[in-house]
């Protein structure tokens, strides 16, 4: 039996894409952390996985430190929303006069009329000073040859200079560099020691990178420069639902109030803006999620992130991802808390579909099977989510977030999926435009795998009958590998590997059950498109080793294969229908040179072909996998 984190982590892992490097969230209701978990890795070459330690660039989750800072002086009346910046900072000017007319409050409240973002050093390698003086005039230079874009305060649009000048303001008026500011009288009084600016940040929680490029800083620091994990962003949050000596309780009523700004009659968003917040009034079409919702996003180059405050439920919800996870944090972390809810209250939350009933769970969750993948189905609250896993730990979202309207689920299109009992089988089906069609077939337990077949289990094969032409072993079938099926006795998984990026099919993975200790069947039976393409392995013995002839090719066991000594075409005598395959077992720098109608491959340890003769690309040095002479 799972507990809530890792069932909420199975519901964050459904959508990620396969090639993703980290996420992490946390919940706290009623200021307990009810579950928190990171997946992936940090992104550095070691890959070391991903801990609730590490920190994430919040970036834009930053303005509520900011605002948080600013009414900090405002209670202790040095400074006031309403009087113009220049006031506090003599040095700000711009092409504009109108810049006179600009208050803290305009900062804050998206309505200042500034460009928006000084792009310079918005994301950087490295920060400079703690004092951060040197950017700061860079910021000064700036404005003074830039013209505002509307009179400070005619409307709101999203503007991360004013949050700039926000920081700048509580630097000279409290004497005290920004970061330091924020790290004495806010995050650390509270506990949040991983809650850094970039020119304050705290080497006992390192920060994860997109995995690729480089971390990740700022010299901007009220409007992006905040890194945090998510249980000290809860710390945070938790400030806006208790009475607290951070900020009192008129500041927080002040910042929740609607302070956004509009000409235009019909216009909500803008309007939603509070003093700091993206939107103090959240509503979402599917969840009751109670009034005074307040949210804050933030994105960056490389981490998209969100913040929620439900009063209603004294909840705070927190979430950040590198943008390769691929995922709506927003949604996510909110379905997420819709299910914690139903499992540790029995709160229903849901408002527009139905809770999957526990005996439709109990009668069709599990594995279902189509030619190539391995389906596996994930129930909870109102969704569906079917993902496809393969048996070298990857998966992908077949089918995401499917909600169930009392009868059959609905993707956002209208299309329906429902299941059915046929015989002593169940089946998935789907429509289309009103036809409806099995998708896959439920899989079953089958007698226990006999020792010949369980030998095979994990072992490699080699393709060494590629011909010159063949494209189609140039994405797929590059190698061979067998598995039981997870959880599922007795059937066997013939896992073809593909080139990395293939463009139609990947890795294709078919099951089969053994006939006898030689041969076995595929035996999906799912008509119309469902059982298309079977295999069906059958193992020979030639001169003393073992092949599997399968899905038309002939593989041999990679243990059997001799090591890689320099040899040419012109060394390999000519064997018609069979590949002369070889072990790199080190470095391969260079390649031999392919004559006409002949071709050459190379597949790195993985089974990938990372070199074709027959297709254009560049050949880089291999330390470990196959070479074939064709």
């Amino acid at each position: 039996m799972m507990g809530l984190k890792e069932r909420l982590s199975e519901i964050l892992s459904l959508n990620l894409d396969r090639k993703y490097t980290a996420v992490s969230y946390a919940i706290m209701v009623d200021g307990k952390i009810w579950a928190a978990d990171a997946l992936g890795t940090d992104g550095t070459e070691e890959k070391n996985p991903a801990t609730v330690n590490h920190t994430f660039n919040v970036c834009s989750i930053s303005k509520m430190f900011c605002t948080v800072a600013v009414m900090k002086l405002v209670e202790q009346g040095k400074v006031d929303l309403d009087t113009p910046v220049y006031h506090y900072l003599p040095d700000f000017k711009m092409l504009d006069e109108r810049y006179k007319d600009i208050t803290v409050r305009h900062c804050l409240n998206h309505a200042s009329g500034l460009p928006g973002t000084q792009w310079k050093h918005f994301s950087a390698t490295h920060v400079g000073s703690l004092e951060n003086e040197e950017y700061y005039q860079e910021v000064y230079d700036h404005l003074a040859k830039s013209y505002l874009k509307a009179a400070p305060g005619s409307y709101s649009v999203y503007c991360n200079d004013g949050f700039t000048l926000a920081e700048m303001v509580v630097a000279k008026v409290s004497g005290i560099p920004f970061g330091q500011f924020c790290k004495d009288y806010i995050t650390e009084p509270i506990g949040a020691h991983s809650t850094r600016t970039s020119t304050t940040v705290n080497p006992e929680y390192p920060l994860i990178h997109e995995k690729n490029k480089v971390s990740e800083y700022f010299y901007l620091q009220g409007c992006g420069g905040f890194t945090t994990n998510m249980i000290d962003l809860c710390k945070f949050g938790n400030l806006f639902l208790t009475e607290n000596d951070i900020i009192s309780e008129e500041s927080k009523a002040e910042m929740r109030k609607h302070q956004g700004v509009t000409f235009l009659p019909e216009d909500t968003s803008s309007t939603s803006y509070g003093l700091g917040w993206d939107n103090v009034a959240v509503s979402d079409p599917e969840l009751d999620l109670g009034e005074h919702v307040q949210t804050k996003g933030g994105n960056s180059f490389q981490f998209t992130s969100g913040l929620y405050i439900l009063p209603k439920y004294n909840a705070v919800l927190a979430i950040s991802e590198t943008h390769d996870c691929q995922i709506n944090v927003g949604l996510t972390i909110r379905q997420m808390f819709a299910a914690a809810l139903l499992e540790e209250k029995g709160i229903n939350i849901y408002k527009k579909y139905q809770i999957i009933p526990k005996d439709l769970i109990e009668k069709f969750n599990g594995t279902y099977l189509v030619p190539s993948q391995i389906w596996n189905t994930h129930f909870f609250g109102t969704n569906l989510t079917i993902t496809n896993d393969t048996t070298t730990g990857e998966h992908n979202a077949v089918y995401k977030d499917l909600k169930f309207d009392g009868t059959d689920f609905l993707d956002e299109k209208g299309e329906k999926y429902f299941f059915r009992e046929y015989g002593e089988d169940c089946y998935l089906y789907c429509t289309n435009r009103e036809t409806v069609a099995p998708n896959a077939m439920k899989a079953k337990p089958h007698p226990t795998l006999s020792s010949a077949w369980k030998a095979r289990m994990n072992k490699t094969y080699i393709p060494i009958d590629y011909t010159e032409q063949d494209m189609v072993s140039h994405e797929m079938m590059n190698g061979l590998r067998f598995a039981e099926l997870p959880g599922i006795e007795g059937v066997v998984v013939a896992s073809f590997s593909a080139m990395d990026g293939a463009d139609i099919y990947g890795q294709f993975e078919g099951c089969c059950i053994p006939v006898d200790d030689t041969k076995a069947a595929g035996f999906i039976q799912t008509p119309s498109n469902g059982s298309r393409d079977l295999v069906h392995p059958y193992f020979v013995m030639k001169d003393g080793i073992e092949h599997c002839y399968v899905a038309s090719y002939l593989f041999r066991d990679a243990a059997t294969i001799p090591e890689y000594h320099g040899e040419t075409f012109e060394s390999e005598p000519y064997n018609p229908g069979y590949n002369s395959v070889y072990k790199v077992a080190s470095e391969l720098k260079e390649l031999p040179a392919v004559p006409e109608k002949r071709r050459l491959i190379v597949i790195n340890k993985d089974l990938s072909i990372v070199y074709d003769s027959q297709v254009k690309g560049e050949y880089k040095p291999l330390k470990e996998g196959y070479i074939s002479f064709i």
